[in-house]
């Protein structure tokens, strides 16, 4: 054992050299250096450790007693009772064990005396023995570690942890993910596994045409102009245009596309809608008669009609959904050394000045009007952002989640994030912002999906296979810098990354990049997994916790999709030859005609020449698609309308509110009464009151309840309010807003005794 100078912070390797040590490999599992009672990754160093230490178990009025450990990767709690359980390697995961953290995830270090407390950095110094040591995490966990003993090793773990768990410069990331996949076993182990069969990719010709085969799109073909992603750097190699276009005519049209992101294709309804996604266009670019016609086919397709939906307008941009999730962590979090806690008569006021509700409100609200455009059917509707990184991201995937079936399967949202976030090019770097040096471009956005679906997996949890845990792991797993799936901005960055390139020419094909070895990590650097790989830091247990099991699976003879084949005369209906079609615009809760929305049809020069001879949009089209807005009935092939009222729409207590209760540190000096005394004060005077009306003999109050439940509000989720709720009534009934007032309740940060 090595032990530095006689300081407050002693460096201590517990782990031996590496020459004395073998490593064994198993299809399952990742054979780790050990120590008596806790295993080490082949790149990790255990620089400090202490005990006996307690962490309270959240919600359990008890805690666990066992050994606290910094290392270079994370903060590792050994539980006394769990050692004999770690002995089946193959049930333990290779990164981060049940109550591990890692130093990436940490936001603030505090440690905590009887009669002082102090928030440490990388160069502060401890001039007292903590009693507690309390983590902030950035995904809104709150980790308290009580010492049994307030003594030098408290101090010195607690300063251990404060000087290396801020990756505040990008060297400091890049040493915290080489201690964790930088070693060659790990590399060697994350090489040699499998793929998982149910995942598409999308990042091969193969996987698109899965994708069309799935949802029945017969009038699309997938591209490879951008196999080297010179038409457009952030979209993927491979992309689905339309049939009757060629490549030498879709080269022509990437110029006129903010950052050449044209429109594709991105799912197909089973009525024979089809969904696109594109950026602003170029209204500076001169569009020849050529282009013209080729920029409408790609926006067409197969349709004699188009709805362009502005995505950008009534929706949050990103500096605003970052603004809005600060204020929600300051009052989830509270803040030292300011006052820790809202007082509770204010709490839900705060809540709404947070605004993070209403931008949850006004995703779900965009998402269900463009999934009921798509029902109607004979129709391209298109998502038009500036950039299309942001927000088409958001609701291009809502959209389907709320249409198809199998998006909301395990393996489906997978490959639905894979398609619309991972391979479309959102900017998970810059979003996330790991190395905390780009301030102004980070931004939550993937987060306020998350939240989003959240809300429709409350809403109507017996449409889902997916569960909340799964969410939740999903929301902390983004806040780790150590998965290919939130580390990069595009595929183009993540092949570089991976893979080892060289040049060669030839003189059909000039240059060209090579993959040597395919696999082979580039420049030495870590190979990084993707995040759906969960065997590498989630346990078995919390691994079958990912699936509902009351929600039953998709028969393997239905369409995958979630209904019926393509009705014939809708996919096969031609606008080729018959010049411009209809173009609508979908806009601040509105749809209209709007022939002069596309640049080029009233542009000056050769394509002023093309005259739309197509008569007035019908009245009864037109007609047919705002009943559809206003939510009238669609059918059985309609989608999951949610419920938008702000009773209906809840707080993810059990992400934002998991570490409420160890944010009192110290406890705060407030006047006002403990929430959870509130809550349960109002439930028993609800109760006395019930009584004394004599409620419970006439069944009126079990009637009120039965409206509260999962189920009735699904029999009432009528599409005929729930959009338009405050002009054509409440979308909720007067009895299930009342029994929605405990909901509203739930809002307050409820705290585990």
């Amino acid at each position: 054992m090595l032990t530095g100078s006689k300081t407050s912070f002693k460096i201590k390797q517990l782990v031996p050299d590496f020459k004395d040590k073998t490593l064994n490999f198993s299809n399952t599992a990742l054979r780790s250096r050990e120590t008596s009672d806790f295993k080490c990754l082949p790149g990790e160093r255990v620089l400090q450790r202490t005990q006996p230490v307690r962490k309270p178990r959240a919600g359990r009025g008890s805690s666990l007693t066992g050994a606290l450990l910094c290392t270079t990767f994370r903060v590792a709690f050994v539980p006394e009772e769990g050692v004999a359980k770690t002995e089946d390697r193959d049930s333990v995961p290779v990164f981060l064990g049940e109550h591990d953290v890692a130093l990436a995830s940490i936001e603030r270090v505090v440690a905590v005396s009887p009669s002082r407390w102090k928030v440490l950095s990388a160069r502060s110094s401890l001039r007292f023995h903590p009693e507690e040591l309390v983590l902030f995490c950035r995904d809104l966990q709150v980790l308290r570690f009580h010492f049994e003993k307030s003594s030098a090793e408290s101090a010195e773990i607690t300063s251990a942890i404060a000087r290396v768990y801020q990756p505040s410069v990008p060297a400091s990331l890049s040493s915290f993910q080489r201690s964790a996949l930088g070693s060659v076993e790990v590399k060697q182990y994350l090489s040699n596994r499998g793929a998982d069969p149910q995942m598409n990719w999308f990042e091969g010709l193969q996987d698109w045409e899965r994708e069309l085969a799935r949802t029945g799109a017969t009038a699309w073909r997938v591209s490879s102009v951008n196999d080297r992603f010179e038409m457009a750097t952030s979209l993927p190699k491979f992309n689905v245009v339309p049939q009757r276009i060629l490549d030498t005519e879709l080269k022509r049209t990437f110029a006129h596309f903010t950052e050449g992101r044209i429109p594709r294709w991105c799912w197909h309804h089973p009525e024979g809608s089809d969904l696109l996604r594109a950026a602003s266009f170029q209204s500076n670019i001169y569009h020849e008669k050529h282009d013209a016609r080729n920029l409408e086919a790609l926006l067409f397709g197969r349709h004699p009609q188009c709805v362009i939906v502005e995505v950008g307008e009534d929706m949050p941009p990103p500096s605003e959904i970052q603004a809005a999730h600060s204020r929600l962590r300051a009052l989830c979090l509270g803040d030292i050394p300011a006052s820790l806690s809202v007082s509770d008569e204010k709490w839900l006021s705060s809540l709404e000045a947070s605004r993070w509700l209403d931008h949850v409100r006004s995703c779900l609200r965009r998402s269900a009007e463009v999934s009921c455009l798509l029902a109607e059917g004979d129709l391209a509707v298109v998502l038009q952002e500036a950039e299309d990184r942001d927000l088409n991201c958001v609701v291009s995937s809502l959209v389907q989640i709320m249409s198809d079936p199998h998006c909301r399967t395990l393996p489906g949202f997978q490959n639905l994030v894979q398609k619309e976030w991972v391979s479309a090019g959102f900017r998970f770097l810059h979003r996330n912002n790991y190395t905390r040096d780009r301030d102004k471009e980070e931004s939550p956005v993937f987060l306020l999906f998350l939240d989003c679906v959240w809300q429709l997996l409350q809403q109507f949890p017996s449409h889902f296979e997916i569960t909340e845990v799964f969410l939740l792991t999903l929301h902390d797993r983004a806040h780790l810098p150590l998965y290919s799936t939130f580390l990069f901005n595009c595929q183009r960055e993540r092949g570089r990354n991976t893979q080892h390139l060289s040049q060669s020419y030839t003189p059909v094909n000039g240059w060209q990049e090579l993959v040597n070895g395919g696999l082979a990590p580039g420049s030495g650097g870590p190979s990084f997994p993707p995040v759906w790989d969960w065997a590498l830091h989630c346990t078995p247990e919390r691994r079958d916790s990912f699936r509902n099991p009351s929600n039953t699976p998709l028969s393997p003879g239905a369409v995958p999709n979630g209904n019926s084949e393509t009705p014939p005369s809708r996919e096969l209906s031609d606008c080729s030859g018959s010049g411009p079609g209809l173009v609508l615009l979908f806009s601040k809760g509105s749809l209209g005609p709007a022939p002069h929305l596309l640049p080029w049809r009233n542009a000056g020069g050769a394509a002023s020449g093309w005259k739309n001879h197509r008569r007035a949009p019908s009245r009864d089209g037109l007609s047919r698609l705002e009943r559809a807005l206003k939510g009238q009935p669609l059918g059985p092939r309609g989608p999951l309308l949610p419920l938008l009222l702000g009773p209906c729409l809840r707080v993810w207590r059990g992400c934002y509110l998991r570490g409420a209760l160890q944010t009192q540190v110290p406890p705060p000096v407030s006047s006002h009464l403990h929430v959870d005394f509130l809550a349960s004060e109002v439930e028993r005077l609800r109760g006395r009151l019930a009584l004394a009306k004599g409620l419970d003999r006439h069944g009126n109050c079990k009637r009120a309840e039965s409206r509260g439940t999962n189920q009735k509000p699904r029999q009432e989720t009528t599409n005929h309010n729930f959009l338009f709720a405050g002009n054509r009534g409440t979308g909720c009934s007067p009895e299930r807003r009342y029994t929605q007032t405990p909901t509203r309740g739930q809002k307050h940060p409820k705290l585990p005794p």
